[in-house]
């Protein structure tokens, strides 16, 4: 009977009392970091601005066709590309890498990278990632009447859609 006790004992407190050693520490999005970091789920927005047109990049979470992108205009002359890069391992994050515009054409160009970013003592998931992006252009002046899309991703620099007007 005393036997019995004890093992209900154990049953109860063995996992209680190892609980500390076999997980990992987790936070909570948005909590501090034991470097007194920040962790969020979403990278910054970025801008990039070049002769009279500013494009700005923001993380999306949805990302319906990986390597692949659209391109919207709009009726005030601003711009709409939506898109999906796809990253080399978890830490990769959709940056916008270069904004031109050839004012012969009337084409703009804008470059999307998946580029790592990690402190150097932090692991990564070696996993393909898809990552959804959207840049809205802006112009001050004329406005472009073509766009030209490029990834530069795990599947190398390529132009993914190149539309006019």
């Amino acid at each position: 009977m005393l036997r019995r006790t004890v093992l209900s004992g154990l049953a109860v407190a063995l996992p209680t009392a190892v609980a500390g050693c076999t997980g990992s520490e987790q936070t909570t999005p948005g909590t501090d970091t034991a470097n007194g970091a920040t962790e969020t789920d979403t990278p910054t927005s970025s801008t990039v601005t070049t002769n009279h047109i500013t494009a700005t990049l923001i993380p999306r979470e949805e990302c319906p066709e990986p390597g692949a992108a659209t391109v919207s205009f709009g009726d005030d002359g601003a711009i709409s590309v939506v898109g999906c890069v796809v990253g080399k391992n978890a830490c990769t994050v959709p940056r916008l890498q270069d904004v031109t515009y050839d004012a012969d054409t009337g084409v703009a160009t804008v470059v999307v990278a998946a580029v790592e970013e990690r402190e150097e003592d932090e692991a990564c998931a070696e996993v393909l990632t898809n990552l959804g992006y959207e840049v809205d252009i802006g112009t001050s002046g004329t406005a472009p009447t073509g766009v030209e899309v490029v990834h530069d991703d795990v599947d190398g620099r390529r132009t993914v859609v190149d539309v006019t007007k």
